[in-house]
């Protein structure tokens, strides 16, 4: 299923989405979507959830929206440090192309969209940390964007593209965001869920988390019948012909999936997942995995 075919089976059902917030499109039907593509990764940290969109309106109500010099620079450049500190050097980039040589690939690939994938860096993908070993490699951003972004050991032979001080500015955020999220995911998978639950203040709190780990954890058995999970992706385990038929599926039940079978779907971290739940119990008993 290409993007358009993707972006038609969404307008078809339900009509223009309205608003995204969290992980969920709402859309001009009045029907909600659990968004679980999020735009391939680059929402991971959901709609509207963090700082970043504040700052990309702020920097547009300044007059930033061109190529210009400002602190975004500096702020970029330190956030990206602060991920990847053994790579110095990055690269703002219009095209895959530009770096492509200067990847390490295995097995002698030679398709620019296999040697993409397999060097870049997603976040919360443990096998994504074996990257850092590389001299070169690519970074999915936490942020909605067509920018391109290389990490690199040591100073290439190239220049990074002309980028807005806002889309800078909301990177930057993004990113720091994004540490601050990971930090935070460190310290909570270091606690047992009884711990997790203790640490909650207050009688309420506690009792709703209680009922969101039991409620990720019904979720995640229902989900291994059809993916394999690493982190909070989910790579089908469905044979690529069926695919598209269970994108499909999923989509009439609410549930917006990768349209892409090669981009992993993501699992977030909400209060309840009926849609998700209600569906994946149809499917099981529907579709045989091969």
């Amino acid at each position: 299923m290409n993007m358009m075919n993707f972006y038609d089976e969404i307008k078809n059902r339900y009509g223009n989405v309205k608003r995204a917030r969290g992980f969920y499109l709402y859309t001009e039907k009045n029907i909600r979507l659990l968004d679980m593509y999020l735009d391939g990764g680059m929402s991971i940290l959901g709609r509207r959830e963090n700082q970043a969109p504040l700052v990309f309106k702020q920097s547009i109500d300044k007059g930033l929206n061109a190529f210009l010099p400002s602190s975004g620079d500096y702020r970029l450049k330190k956030a990206l440090n602060s991920l990847f500190p053994e790579h110095p050097h990055f690269y703002l980039l219009s095209e895959w192309s530009k770096v492509s040589s200067f990847l390490e690939t295995e097995d002698n690939k030679t398709d620019l969209d296999s040697c993409i994938m397999e060097n870049t860096w997603k976040p919360f993908l443990p096998s994504s940390e074996n990257l850092k070993k590389k001299k070169v490699f690519f970074v999915n951003p936490p942020f909605c964007t067509s920018i391109k972004i290389a990490v690199s050991k040591d100073d290439l032979p190239i220049l990074s593209c002309a980028v807005s001080a806002a889309e800078k500015e909301v990177l930057a955020k993004a990113f720091f965001d994004l540490i601050r999220l990971i930090n935070l995911r460190e310290l909570e998978n270091r606690l047992s869920d009884e711990e997790l639950i203790n640490s909650a203040r207050g009688k309420k709190k506690k009792q709703q988390l209680a009922k969101n780990i039991k409620s990720y954890k019904r979720v995640v058995e229902l989900c291994s019948h059809f993916w394999n999970m690493e982190g909070p992706y989910l790579f089908p385990k469905l044979n690529k012909e069926k695919y598209d038929d269970f994108f499909k599926a999923a989509l009439d039940s609410h549930i917006l999936l990768s349209p892409d079978f090669t981009i992993p779907s993501i699992l977030p971290k909400i209060r309840v997942y009926t849609e998700l739940e209600n569906f994946l119990k149809t499917q099981t008993q529907n579709v045989r995995i091969k």
